[in-house]
């Protein structure tokens, strides 16, 4: 067969069967009426129903002949309706082309769903609206599922909450009562020590005032126990109030190295300008001061110096602590300043663990910041008190 023959005896297109094609808006009318999950229906330019597709009406509970002709306004809550939202939606659809809207819908037998709706309005040749298109979709299931998801986190959390606090006081409880022990049993040893010389006829005065300074030291320990304690309560229930007077931070730095490096080692070395004025409560950085110098000196050895540094800058007033000692474990780290927060590496330190916390809670009373970093070569850990001069 040649070329020719094989042009002439195909088909044309002319004799192609094809389908017979609608007109536009008749597929326009049959694609609308095959969608179920969607509510897609006409309005008038003053918001009466038009149209309505089968997605309408398993939607809204409406057959066509009920809500044909009908003000959309009966699909809205009376709240909504009151406030005359669907002719506010109305008129922002006129002015911007198109609005989206989310919220209660009303259904036939008056249930309500949670619909997410698109309203177009439709111009003619003129740009003036003739109708408007609105598309409905009921996302009451997913709005239900989310709620249970969220139900369901906000249970979780809890619970890991509850959780925590469980295990927060039985570590409190078992930091207590050992921290406690210790000098109860002092006292109780100095007391009966005392007793059996006494009944022995061996009490003198010597005796007398070894044993007291005993009781003594066991008492002190078990005041500042309990005044830790009380800090705690008072700091976490923000009771209590910041005494705020003029402050000289060098001053109280010295005050507190004395007291505490009172031996001839000295140990504690001091980096500070003449003086540096703040407005604070000084017994409370006091306090601040003391747990970053004794907690130094408790983690790290006797030999070992520590450095305190108070910088001066316009705004702001710098405390650094460096040690050089055990350090914190990187896994500590995030809950140093957590309350009965102890490292793992501190087993032979006597305390509860709320120094750090306490302090933490000061300064940020005072619109400060605390921080914890590890040595500039890797040993010991340096702690970074930041505050605002005046507040």
């Amino acid at each position: 067969m040649t070329a020719d023959q094989q042009l002439t005896s195909a088909p044309s297109a002319e004799r192609i069967p094809r389908a017979p094609q609608p007109p536009g808006e008749e597929v326009f009318r049959v694609l609308v009426e095959a969608v179920e999950d969607y509510a897609i229906f006409l309005l008038s330019a003053d918001g009466h129903v038009l149209s309505w597709n089968p997605g309408a009406q398993r939607t809204k509970g409406y057959a066509p002949d009920e809500i044909l002709g009908r003000h959309f306004s009966v699909f809205y809550t009376p709240e909504d309706r009151a406030a005359n939202r669907p002719a506010r939606l109305l008129r922002s659809a006129a002015k911007h082309g198109r609005v989206g809207d989310e919220g209660w819908r009303v259904r036939k037998d008056g249930t309500r769903f949670w619909a997410d709706v698109v309203l177009t309005a439709l111009r003619d040749e003129h740009g003036i609206v003739y109708a408007y298109a609105k598309i409905t979709r009921d996302l009451t299931e997913r709005i239900a599922a989310e709620e249970q998801r969220r139900s369901l986190l906000l249970e979780q959390r809890a619970r890991s909450a509850a959780e925590e606090a469980l295990l927060a006081r039985d570590r409190f409880l078992s930091v207590a009562s050992h921290e406690l022990r210790t000098p109860v049993a002092s006292l109780r040893l100095a007391a009966e020590s005392l007793v059996r010389a006494h009944h022995n006829g061996r009490l003198d005065d010597a005796r007398l005032t070894s044993g007291i300074a005993r009781v003594m030291k066991s008492a002190q320990r078990l005041s500042s126990l309990v005044d830790e304690l009380l800090d705690v309560s008072r700091l976490t229930a923000d009771v209590t109030e910041l005494d705020r007077t003029p402050t000289d931070v060098v001053a109280l730095v010295e005050e507190v190295i004395l007291r505490l490096d009172d031996g001839e080692e000295g140990r504690v070395h001091l980096d500070a300008p003449r003086r540096v004025e703040i407005t604070a409560d000084g017994s409370r950085l006091d306090q601040v001061i003391t747990n970053l110098v004794d907690n130094a000196m408790k983690y790290s050895r006797a030999d070992q110096p520590i450095e305190v540094r108070v910088s001066d800058d316009p705004d702001m007033v710098t405390i650094s602590v460096t040690d050089r000692g055990i350090g914190v474990e990187p896994a500590t780290r995030a809950s140093l300043f957590d309350a009965f927060s102890r490292g793992a590496n501190a087993d032979h330190v006597h305390g509860l663990g709320l120094g750090l916390y306490i302090s933490h809670r000061i300064v940020e009373r005072h619109g400060g910041s605390i921080e914890a970093h590890p040595g500039a070569d890797g040993t010991g850990t340096v702690f970074v008190v930041r505050l605002p001069k005046d507040v």
